[in-house]
């Protein structure tokens, strides 16, 4: 400092700048030097507030303290899960926790933050978390065959992957039927059948009916008496006209009743009584009695009615009448060695009975009184057999009639009998599930349908989950079906799996979470504890501390020297110093919160800034969680759900308590042709009952393989298809032994070379027993032929087709321009001709005859023309 000691200093001082001098250096003026004062100014930002104290002395230095705004109504209406305490920004485990919340068949507990499937309380449940953790479902007993009276099953396998059941089922059939005759269902190689033939011989005809056995058509048999008016309908029905109004006419044997109006829901209905005289002209009884079954005559009353006269020895009680032979001198009548009157003298007539006719001869023989021979057929009144005789004398002979040949007919298991009419009608059951009705043939006819097969449990690894099962599925070895969760040991971002696994199942701790973070340039982190604390630098000079409140504190320098103030960015501020620190344009510091718009893990950053400071809300953290097998997860509201398989068969579901159900009864679903729940109380049963041959009885094939036992999807009943045949033949033919010398011109269009000569090939109806499927054929014929022609011959040479009366052309070869010059020449050619879907019972033919088509010149000579066929027939598969 310059001293001036005159009242005249010759000192010079400047201010230089922010500088102030005032005086003028005299004791009374001194100067006086001073500095302005550095203005520092704050700015608030969208994520930080910015608080200034002090003047920048050293007494009272600047500071200034930045606060990250956390907003307290984020614009998603939820509650800001960051929180600030006196260590910073934090967000922990138990804020996320309460974005998450249960659905049906989950578990949650928002404090621990363990989600765990919910298991139903519900009674038979049989649902449990086994001893690995995972959800068990007991397996619900052993399967189990038991045989019928009408099917052998064989059960083999374990019910594993490995050695699966395998259910083998044999239908029975009786050799002895217990009627006694022969069994008529038969087995082949494709399995069971029961052929017209045998059905048809069950059958005979009785009167009414005209049956022929061959064909099995059943007819009624239409009466030719003269009158008859009964004739068969245009709908194939029994027809007999009504003349007029039904009206009935008693007679003097028959009261008529007649009731109904004739329609189909009062029809008609004629009843008759017989009139009985109760006091006949001659005086006597009425010998004819009505019981409750009809009018009956016994001989009892009978033989009260005859007496014994001369030359008749009767006993009325046993109705027996002898011939009375006198006892005069001379008579040489007497009974025969044969019990007839025997009378020796010469030229006498006389007549004997017979077991079936008694003869009456009157007269003498003489003009005046000839003889009279009258004969009556005997009926028999007592059957040998105990029951009525039906056969009836009337007054113009004897008869027997429908009525009473009907009575001898009842109807058995199967059969609907009407003896009034006598229709014979098969009896349908009314039992619940019966398929079989009567088709539009007026046949029985039964739906056919699909095949079965056993039960196999087999498990199946998903890329999250490893399965594994033990047990045989028996009930002392239950099936044990167990699922690990797969946790990744090399996630593909290369860092560690922070998931982990215990005994209590799959879990993240903050531990974990904290080896995410790592300290930056400004940062103190101690991944043990979480704990981020700013890092003070121990660089010379550095003046910033930790200040008394907690916070970054840096003093003003002070003094006589400027402020000087910079900004420092971190890692997650970004710190702008505007301003010239003067009054006029002081220091404005203001502080951004970085937020990475593209984070390392890849994903999308779910801190957000709002108008009112920094904020997460769970919207943004339901976004991180994504549903896997067996989890229905709603991102929009957190719910996260048990999802239940909707697969066939599936028998978990959600219980009246929200958590997961499933049934025991339910465990075992059976497919076609089974029966029963898989319980030893209910084993599984194959459905149909018919028959019992074992399959190794006449086969050695493996029975699943080669068996044609099939299951109708609609009735569950097992059937058998109609047998598959195949058949080939083949023919080669020379048609012109010698040749064909004849020369052929211009044919106008294909003419045949000889009509007599072709190849034939006929299919019967049922070729190869085939009476009910479909069938079809292909047939391939190979020509050879040997030709001479003219120059300027234009002609084609080929085969017609006569395919059940449909011609066709099939052309082989030709010279189809003008030949240059006439020739000798060998040629072949193939043709191929098919026929599908012929119904059963049709018959097919097929003949191929040798054709030329001469346009111009002339074919002089054939000298050989050869054809080599065959046939494959086949029925088709239905």
């Amino acid at each position: 400092m310059a001293t001036c000691c005159r009242t005249t200093c010759s000192c010079v001082l400047q201010a230089g700048s922010r500088v102030t001098i005032t005086g003028n250096g005299s004791a009374g003026s001194p100067y006086v030097i001073s500095a302005d004062q550095t203005i520092v100014q704050v700015t608030d930002t969208d994520t930080v507030d910015m608080t200034i104290s002090g003047n920048g002395s050293a007494g009272s230095p600047y500071v200034i303290s930045s606060a990250v705004k956390l907003d307290s109504t984020p614009p998603g209406g939820g509650t800001n899960l960051i929180k600030s305490n006196a260590e910073g920004l934090y967000l922990e485990c138990a804020q996320v926790r309460t974005c998450i919340s249960e659905g049906p068949g989950i578990d949650y507990n928002p404090a621990t933050g363990v989600i765990s499937a919910q298991i139903s309380g519900l009674p038979g449940n049989v649902t449990t978390i086994g001893g690995d953790g995972g959800i068990y479902t007991a397996s619900s007993g052993q399967l189990s065959v038991v045989d019928t009276s009408t099917v052998d099953h064989t059960l083999t396998g374990t019910g594993t992957a490995a050695n699966p059941y395998v259910l083998s089922s044999t239908v029975k059939l009786n050799p002895t039927p217990p009627g006694g005759g022969t069994n008529l269902i038969q087995t082949s190689a494709t399995g069971l059948y029961l052929e017209c033939a045998q059905v048809r011989t069950c059958l005979s005809e009785g009167p009414g009916i005209d049956y022929d056995p061959v064909t099995g058509v059943i007819k009624a048999q239409i009466s030719t008496q003269p009158g008859n008016t009964t004739s068969i309908g245009p709908d194939g029905g029994i027809l007999t006209p009504v003349s007029g109004q039904v009206t009935v006419q008693d007679t003097s044997t028959v009261d008529m009743t007649l009731t109904g109006t004739g329609t189909a829901a009062s029809p008609y209905v004629v009843s008759s009584v017989v009139k009985l005289e109760p006091a006949p002209p001659g005086g006597g009884t009425n010998l004819i009695k009505t019981g409750a079954n009809g009018l009956y005559l016994e001989c009892a009353q009978v033989r009260t009615c005859i007496s014994e006269g001369p030359g008749i020895d009767y006993d009325p009680a046993t109705g027996v009448i002898k011939a009375q032979i006198s006892t005069q001198a001379g008579n040489v009548t007497s009974i025969g060695p044969d019990g007839g009157i025997y009378t020796s003298s010469s030229g006498q007539l006389t007549v004997q009975d017979t077991s079936t006719v008694d003869h009456t001869l009157t007269g003498t023989g003489t003009a005046a009184s000839p003889y009279v021979l009258s004969s009556v057929v005997k009926l028999d009144p007592t059957p040998p057999g105990g029951g009525t005789n039906l056969i009836k004398a009337g007054a113009n002979g004897l008869y027997l009639e429908c009525a009473q040949v009907r009575t001898c007919i009842s109807e058995g298991p199967g059969i609907d009998y009407d003896p009034a009419t006598g229709v014979i009608k098969a009896q349908l059951s009314a039992d619940g599930g019966n398929s079989l009705t009567f088709g539009t043939d007026g046949g029985l006819w039964a739906p056919v349908g699909g095949g079965g097969g056993g039960t196999i449990v087999q498990i199946l690894d998903t890329s999250s989950v490893d399965m594994a099962i033990t047990g045989t599925g028996a009930a002392g070895d239950p099936y044990v079906i167990k699922s690990d969760v797969r946790l990744d040991p090399t996630p593909p971002g290369g860092g560690t799996n922070l998931i982990k696994l215990n005994s209590d199942g799959l879990y993240l701790e903050c531990a974990q979470v904290r080896t995410c973070i790592s300290e930056g340039p400004g940062i103190d982190y101690d991944p043990a504890t979480g704990v981020i604390k700013a890092q003070i630098s121990t660089d010379a000079g550095n003046t910033t501390v930790i200040g008394t409140d907690g916070g970054l504190y840096t003093p003003a320098s002070g003094g006589g020297g400027s402020t000087v103030v910079t900004a420092g960015d971190t890692p997650t501020v970004d710190n702008t110093v505007t301003g010239a620190g003067t009054a006029a344009s002081p220091y404005v510091v203001s502080s951004v919160v970085k937020l990475d718009p593209a984070p390392p893990g890849g994903g999308t950053n779910l801190i957000k800034a709002g108008a009112n400071g920094l904020y997460l809300e769970c919207a943004q953290v339901r976004t991180c969680i994504s549903e896997g097998p067996g989890i229905d997860y709603d991102p929009a509201t957190g719910v996260i759900k048990a999802q239940i398989s909707t697969d066939a068969g599936n028998q978990t579901k959600i219980g009246t308590d929200g958590g997961l159900f499933s049934p025991a009864a339910a465990a075992l679903v059976t497919g076609c042709g089974l029966d029963g729940v898989g319980t030893a109380a209910d084993p599984l049963v194959v459905v149909p009952e018919a028959g019992q041959e074992a399959w190794s009885a006449t086969w050695t094939c493996d029975a699943p393989t080669h068996s044609t036992l099939k299951c109708d999807p609609t009735t569950g009943k097992l059937w058998t298809p109609p047998e598959h045949y195949s058949a080939e033949d083949h023919i080669y033919v020379d048609h012109f032994t010698g040749g064909f010398l004849t020369p052929i011109g211009p044919s106008g269009g294909w003419r045949l070379v000889d009509a007599g000569a072709n190849q034939q090939f006929n299919l019967p109806a049922n070729f190869v027993g085939n009476d009910c499927r479909t069938y079809g054929y292909v047939v391939g014929n190979t020509g050879n032929f040997d030709i001479e022609y003219t120059t300027g011959s234009v002609f084609d040479v080929g085969l017609v087709v006569v395919q059940d009366g449909n011609v066709s052309v099939r052309p082989l070869w030709g010279e189809l321009s003008s030949a240059p010059n006439g020739r000798r020449i060998r040629r072949n050619g193939n043709v191929y001709v098919t026929n599908w879907n012929i119904p059963a019972g049709t018959p097919s033919s097929i003949a191929i005859y040798p054709a030329v088509n001469v346009t111009s010149g002339q074919i002089t000579r054939i000298n050989q023309w050869t054809s080599d066929a065959f046939i494959i027939y086949t029925t088709n598969t239905p």
